[in-house]
């Protein structure tokens, strides 16, 4: 039997959570008494035939609420007996069943059990409404006890209906203590309290209301009518009955202000709200509602009426002119404001930033009186006016003067200049006021009337703050403008930069300049142009098409087919061959259709050109060192319009940059085909000897334009022996070349003079490179075909061969299995040890078998191990079994062999076949140096014997 789990408290005691103790504590200062949870215990202890049972909450003490069969004076103070017990029910926050107390471990050295007070418990959680755990109900026995399940699960029901009377018992308290804060409320705030019930038609009414319509004392009313007749001012019923019919019908609340008529036939103000009250059918049952006196409310609004209007309709106006977003919205939400004032129209003169001209924004009225007397549209940025000291708006707006002109009198006397615009716009009166910002004059504010206007004290006051307002949204707006032309200038010039940045990742991204223009033509459209095409010139300065895109995927097809035909028809006007023969760029900011017909004299290239839709058009060289290498143009429909300067610089900074890469490229093509040239000089061809066919092949790094040290070799020695040799020079330039090409040679001369087999041949290249101080490393393996009489009749060849720190050769045999030829481990590389011993291998190849010879880069890169490559080759060579040699070489390096690989690939693959049958048309002919003797096409006795 398993020891149980002591109880003890952790670190984080739940006895000890301030919420826990906290929710506790709610539940005990509103219990009432211990007779509800003594009749619970009871019920308890007698359901479960115990002869104790007591309810417990825990605050930051234990406290017995209530029990059955407890000692005197328990109940109120702590749980002396079983307190520790409960406490670890409330810790765990589930039921606690302890059948012998002194058997339990947990707990066999409390006081309870060691006293034998205690022998059997069982307690539950009482857990609160929060969730918290504030106590438990327990039961208890002097005895052991078993518990059964059932009496677990009641106990835990029972604790339920503990916590029930609990929340009861709080929710109440709560209830009763809002109930007394909401009458203090209604008293101090003079709220009366009705109620009509809509099945009697009964209105009754509390103190505090009655009082409200003049009354002494709670009153009730036998319906709404009698309300209406003896109480309520006879303009106000309809509205009354109204507001209650709508209420009803709607199931709604109930709101409406009345006046109220008292005895002594005074008038007061009420406002009365409600709330219809259904029954659980549904049905409208009553209204409840409260009254309240505004009597002096109204009066005082009243008072205050023109001058709250006033001010409201200024800070409606403040805040649409906080929140406008342009200059021209600025004179429509001023002439709400000079509304207020009795004005007919306004209109605002505001200077340029910068010390720019005055410009006159005018309101939709103001324009439609100017409109018939002018003959040109008035521009939404305004009017620009002249600076003029007789006109009161410029007057204003130049000294930071207000003008107040009562009367046409009175404007004429001041500025005589005014007759005509008094005449034509009917001006009775007028304002211009300066808007004025920390020191400085915006410009001014101008309101218009058709009659005369007295300016009051109070009436210059709102002027004053209105123009003010009026200032601080012009210099919003203008401080806005600046910000998001500032803004505007800087997104742009970052897409600027962006796009530089991409073309630039673009072109040095690949030396393949026709992908590069590839690129470069989709990443100019959109962002220059809606389509473009890309020339290049070639050696002969001949201008070719290599690139073009269109920002609608649909039409890429029609503009290459454009670009094509105008390439074969344009003239010496066309903007392309203007740039190649200036250097410089061609900007068209209208396509001009005269020119357009100098330039393609072929009217259906034109057409062609038309519907591609051109509004304008922009061509920048592809320039590199002085020298232009082509040209890129660039075309907007007429809706995007032209380029601007800073797009055109960004087009020609992309030009150059096209050029230089385009200059890089070539050169690296040229010294690419270079040092492939000479590197595949230094690899001469294989002889063709006796029934063998051999087929190498050299694949140059991707990257660079450096010359390997990657190389292979056949040759006969006098013998008519085949000698096999391939080898890697450390290092990837052109001294590892140069080297390559004096390793190579010294053994091809050793190997031939001596006659020698393969470990003695390396054993004599390692001496040579060390006596002639060609300081350099390399891998080389050595292997040589063998065959003696024997050998021809039985139809096998021998392979003898040496390795110095090569890869393992491998072999493909007739029947499709693949293997290495490792030999063990190999040995020294070239140029480290020359005086150490080199071993020789044999293996004996039947006819038919594939050798194959290579160098490291065909089966190591970045992304797999040697290892890997190697046994990737393998399974590759299974699966060439029964293709010609050309095409397994071929197939081997187009599944090894990747496009970016970053080191030269030198093959060498040597097929063997029977020489009892002629040799094979796919072989060739047999070549063989003059001083060896060509084999006879059959040779009767191959294969005649074992």
């Amino acid at each position: 039997m398993a020891t149980p789990e002591p109880l003890v408290p952790t670190e984080s005691d739940a006895l000890r959570d301030p919420q826990r103790v906290a929710a506790a504590r709610r539940l005990l200062l509103e219990v009432p008494g211990p007779a509800a949870f003594d009749r619970l215990s009871a019920l308890a202890a007698r359901m479960l035939g115990a002869g104790h049972a007591k309810v417990t909450l825990f605050t930051d003490h234990d406290v017995v609420v209530g029990g059955f069969g407890l000692p005197p004076g328990v109940v109120g103070g702590p749980a002396l007996l079983t307190g520790a017990l409960s406490a670890i029910t409330v810790r765990q926050g589930a039921s606690l069943k302890i059948p012998d107390a002194a058997a339990d471990e947990r707990v066999s050295d409390l006081p309870a059990v060691t006293s034998g007070q205690v022998r059997a418990y069982l307690g539950a959680p009482l857990i609160a409404a929060s969730g918290q755990v504030v106590g438990a109900l327990a039961l208890y026995e002097p005895v052991p006890r078993s518990w059964s399940d059932d009496a677990t699960q009641l106990m835990e029901q029972l604790a339920v209906s503990v916590v029930a009377e609990l929340e009861l018992s709080a929710a109440q308290s709560a209830v009763g203590t809002s109930r007394a804060r909401l009458e203090v409320a209604l008293e101090a705030s003079s709220v009366g309290i009705w109620e009509r019930d809509l099945r009697t038609g009964a209105v009754y009414w509390d103190e505090r209301c009655a009082a409200l319509f003049g009354v002494d004392g709670a009153k009730e009313l036998d319906s709404l009518d009698q309300v209406l007749l003896d109480h309520i001012h006879p303009e106000d019923h309809v509205a009354v009955q109204e507001a209650m019919r709508i209420a009803i019908e709607r199931r709604d609340t109930y709101s409406v202000e009345a006046r109220t008529v008292w005895d002594d036939g005074s008038v007061h103000w009420v406002v009365s709200r409600g709330r219809v009250v259904a029954n659980s059918r549904g049905e409208a049952v009553r209204v409840l509602g409260t009254v309240v006196d505004i009597s002096d409310a109204r009066k005082q609004s009243e008072q205050r009426l023109s001058a709250v209007h006033r001010a409201a309709a200024m800070a409606e106006v403040a805040a649409e002119l906080a929140n406008a977003a342009r200059m021209e919205d600025l004179a429509e939400v001023v002439l709400r404001g000079a509304q207020v004032l009795g004005a007919q129209s306004s209109a605002l003169a505001v200077f340029d930033v910068g010390g720019g001209p005055l410009r006159l924004h005018m309101t939709s009225r103001l324009i439609d009186a100017v409109r018939p007397h002018i003959d040109y549209d008035l521009p939404s940025e305004g009017v620009v006016i002249e600076l003029d000291d007789t006109q009161p708006t410029q007057y204003a707006a130049a000294h930071g003067r207000r003008v107040l002109l009562a009367s046409p009198e009175e404007a004429l006397a001041r500025f005589p200049a005014m007759a005509e615009g008094i005449r034509l716009l009917e001006i009775r009166a007028l304002a211009s006021l300066p808007l004025r910002v920390e020191g400085q004059v915006l410009g001014s504010f101008v309101a218009v009337w058709q009659k005369d206007h007295r300016f009051g004290a109070d009436d210059v006051e709102l002027l004053e703050a209105l123009a003010a307002q009026i200032a601080l949204s012009v210099s919003r707006l203008q401080a806005d403008s600046e910000r998001a032309a500032a803004v505007t200038a800087m997104s742009e010039a970052n897409r600027r930069l962006q796009l530089l940045a991409e073309a630039g990742r673009v072109l040095s991204g690949t030396l393949d300049i026709n992908q590069q223009i590839e690129q470069l033509a989709e990443l100019v459209v959109p962002e220059l142009g809606d389509w473009c095409w890309i020339l290049v010139t070639d050696e002969q300065g001949r201008l070719h098409d290599v690139g073009s895109a269109h920002r609608d995927p649909s039409r890429r097809a029609e503009l290459e087919k454009y670009v094509r035909s105008m390439v074969a028809v344009m003239s010496e006007d066309a903007a392309p061959r203007v740039v190649l023969a200036t250097g410089q760029p061609v900007f068209a900011p209208r396509i001009d259709w005269q020119q357009v017909e100098r330039a393609l004299p072929d009217p259906s290239v034109r057409e062609s050109f038309a519907r591609l839709a051109p509004g304008s058009g922009t061509v920048v060289p592809l320039m590199a060192r002085g020298q232009t290498l082509g040209a890129l143009g660039l075309f907007a429909r007429e809706e995007r319009g032209a380029l601007t300067q800073a797009e055109v610089d960004t087009a020609v900074e992309i030009g150059r940059r096209a050029g230089l890469a385009l200059h890089h490229a070539r050169l690296y093509s040229q010294q690419r085909d270079l040092a492939d040239a000479l590197q595949r000089s230094m690899l001469t061809d294989p002889p063709e000897p006796d029934h063998s066919h051999i087929v190498v092949r050299y694949v140059p790094a991707a990257a660079g334009a450096e010359i390997g040290g990657d190389w292979y070799d056949a040759f006969l020695q006098p013998s008519g022996a085949t000698v096999l040799a391939i080898g890697d020079v450390v290092g990837h330039d052109t001294r590892a070349a140069a080297a390559m090409g004096q390793v190579r040679g010294l053994l091809r001369g050793i190997g031939y003079s001596s006659g020698a087999a393969p470990a003695e041949v390396l054993t004599e290249l390692d001496r040579a490179i060390e006596g002639l101080a060609l300081d350099t490393m390399a891998t080389a393996l050595v292997a040589r075909l063998e065959q003696d009489e024997d050998d021809v009749k039985a139809g096998r060849v021998r392979l003898r061969w040496s390795n110095a720190g090569h890869p393992a050769p491998a072999v493909l045999s007739p029947d499709g299995e693949a293997r290495l030829l490792d030999g063990g481990s190999t040995d020294v590389l070239l140029g480290v040890a020359p005086q150490s011993e080199r071993r020789e291998h044999t293996t004996v190849l039947e006819q038919g078998s594939t050798l194959l010879l290579y160098t490291d880069g065909l089966v190591e890169r970045r992304d797999r191990d040697i290892d890997s490559g190697t046994a990737e080759l393998v399974e590759v060579l299974r699966e060439c079994v029964g293709l010609p040699l050309d095409e397994m070489c071929d197939q081997v390096l187009k599944r090894l062999f990747l496009p970016d690989a970053e080191d030269d690939v030198a093959m060498l693959a040597v097929r063997l076949y029977p020489q009892g049958r002629p040799r094979p048309p796919e072989a060739g002919p047999q070549d063989v140096p003059p001083n060896i003797e060509p084999a006879p096409s059959v040779v009767p006795e191959a294969g005649t014997g074992s």
